[in-house]
């Protein structure tokens, strides 16, 4: 399970970024990772709710590659929420 704990930008900890934006569909989502091996296998996934909500948690030194999938999902950058903080997987 990959948790996720918000932090301030500046913070020693702070390792990712939480990406939220509306608007965007599971198979869209799947779509964009085939057809982009390079942020599939850098950004390992994301998650869309029922809502159409999506939630990509990425490493800080990822950014560029995110923004850029978000922009080929058709999310409007300055629309999207994006958060700082701590990733970490547990078992």
């Amino acid at each position: 399970m990959l948790t996720f704990r918000c932090l301030p930008r500046t913070s020693p900890d702070t390792d990712a970024v939480e990406i939220q934006a509306s608007g965007v569909s599971a198979a869209r989502l799947r779509e964009a990772l085939l057809a982009n091996p390079e942020a599939r296998e850098r950004l390992g996934g994301g998650s869309v709710t029922l809502g159409g909500r999506l939630i990509l948690i990425t490493p800080v030194a990822d950014l560029p590659m995110a923004r850029q999938l978000t922009a080929e999902l058709g999310v409007d950058w300055n629309t999207a929420r994006v958060r700082y903080g701590d990733e970490e997987f547990v078992s």
